[in-house]
């Protein structure tokens, strides 16, 4: 039983930790990192149908200090045609090319901060539940008494 809180423990705890890694990589805490645009980017349109909603999988390559780099993003076509998003516009992270955002990091922020949450509140009731529920009873409950009369023997 201890395992499944282990694992649950590294999985909610690491997509905490991704999220806000991101958070802090897409200055969602002020500008730390300098994001610049590249000057050749390359970029190929797929357009997707999901839940009769056509969604824009874009793939970006840009090279940057003579080494390729590749991306992607995706869109919905209803977000591009209520913000105005223009897809052309990248920006690359200085210190780590391959971070990109599409012409503003407003939802890349958000993204990450779905993710903390999300991950955090999990994290937070598996640790509850870990700390604070008897394990004995609750096992006991679920396996008839065979546990309890296991651990007798």
């Amino acid at each position: 039983m201890k395992i499944v809180f282990y694992v649950g423990f590294l999985f909610f705890g690491g997509g905490f930790l991704i999220g806000f890694g991101q958070f802090t990589l897409y200055n969602g805490f002020g500008n730390i990192f300098e994001y610049i645009e590249p000057n050749n980017v390359k970029y190929t349109i797929r357009i997707d149908t999901v839940n009769q909603s056509e969604r824009y999988i874009i793939n970006y390559s840009y090279i940057v200090n003579s080494k390729l780099y590749n991306a992607k993003d995706m869109f919905y076509s209803s977000y591009i045609k209520e913000t105005g998003k223009n897809i052309e516009r990248i920006y690359y992270n200085k210190l780590f090319p391959s971070i990109i955002y599409v012409e503003d990091n407003y939802l890349d922020i958000r993204r990450s901060k779905i993710n903390m949450i999300v991950m955090g509140f999990f994290f937070l009731f598996i640790f509850l539940i870990y700390k604070f529920a008897d394990m004995d009873k609750w096992i006991g409950v679920y396996t008839r008494g065979e546990y309890k009369s296991s651990r007798k023997k």
